[in-house]
């Protein structure tokens, strides 16, 4: 299976608990909607980065060659990780929900799956890198694609978006926290205007988000508020980044992606494990077998230092 959005795959998945946990998962965050998902054979996704260009000159007539230095490409493998959860279930609360509107399996299946959305937003966001723990926009993202901020100028915004360059300059998406972009509103507003906006699909309903130069502000609270100087560290200080950046096509050369392994639909999986030993309750275990990650070193760049004022 190739590249698909979660509510893509929910529309084609004929398992209605499958379909459900991935509503479930996709709806903690609209980015769901349209950040792409991409199945992979074999162990992971290994992906050949341009290092060092090969070298040319000028050459006078009568000159000797010396550019004759090759290219040089760094390797980087993208690879899966679990975010699981079991839900446990008494079978005598089986049976009187049974005889009842609510279905206590579905509840807490979709409990879980709720929460595995959740995991992997932060994922995203703040993890390390480190197993298990998910690639995420700060442990990928390269220094040269940092610009600083500081107290909110528009002009931050258009250094960010200028370093975005893998897609011919276009740029898809700007996420940053809610006090961020609320200060982005209050500044327009001092200005005599208010932050304008830009209609999206989300699932079955259209909703409204702000935008900078026609491209959509998604506002993702599992960004830290607490990075210290230069975003070295998500921790012990008061600032905050602004991402901006660009999906990936499927060429796996030009943006980021969520991967999964393409034995599992979306890497996503719902097993009944059954009874256990010596209680009457059932497991079933829901599960994402996925990670982030970023193609492109030019496709994602970083705003760091904003004060959220």
């Amino acid at each position: 299976m190739g590249t698909m959005t979660l509510p893509e795959f929910k529309k084609r998945t004929r398992d209605q608990l499958i379909a459900g946990v991935v509503e479930d998962i996709y709806t903690t965050n609209p980015i769901y909607a349209y950040v792409p998902w991409m199945g992979f054979a074999g162990s992971g996704i290994s992906v050949n980065r341009e290092a060092v260009m090969g070298d040319a000159q000028f050459l006078a007539i009568g000159g000797t060659i010396t550019a004759k230095a090759p290219s040089e490409v760094e390797q980087v493998l993208f690879e899966p990780t679990t975010c699981i959860g079991d839900a446990e279930i008494n079978d005598l609360q089986v049976a009187m929900s049974g005889s009842d509107i609510n279905d206590v399996v579905t509840d807490e299946v979709s409990s879980k799956a709720k929460n595995i959305g959740r995991q992997i937003q932060n994922g995203i966001a703040t993890g390390d890198g480190s197993s298990p723990n998910m690639n995420s926009m700060h442990s990928m993202i390269d220094s040269a694609q940092y610009a600083t901020g500081g107290a909110l100028d528009l002009s931050m915004y258009d250094a960010l978006i200028d370093l975005v360059k893998s897609k011919d300059g276009i740029v898809d998406w700007i996420q940053m926290h809610g006090r961020d972009l609320r200060a982005y509103r209050a500044m327009l507003r001092t200005l005599g205007g208010t932050a304008p906006t830009i209609d999206i699909q989300f699932g079955n309903k259209t909703i409204k988000l702000n935008e900078f130069n026609g491209i959509p502000i998604f506002q993702n609270d599992y960004l830290s508020i607490t990075e210290t100087a230069g975003g070295a560290a998500l921790t012990t200080g008061v600032l905050s980044s602004i991402y901006a950046g660009v999906w990936d096509d499927g060429t796996r050369k030009i943006g980021s992606a969520i991967i999964y392994p393409q034995a599992i639909p979306m890497g996503i999986s719902v097993k009944n494990i059954g009874a256990k030993e010596t209680m009457d309750e059932d497991i079933h275990r829901v599960k994402a077998y996925m990670n982030f990650a970023i193609f492109n070193k030019r496709s994602i760049a970083r705003l760091t230092d904003m004060t959220g004022a």
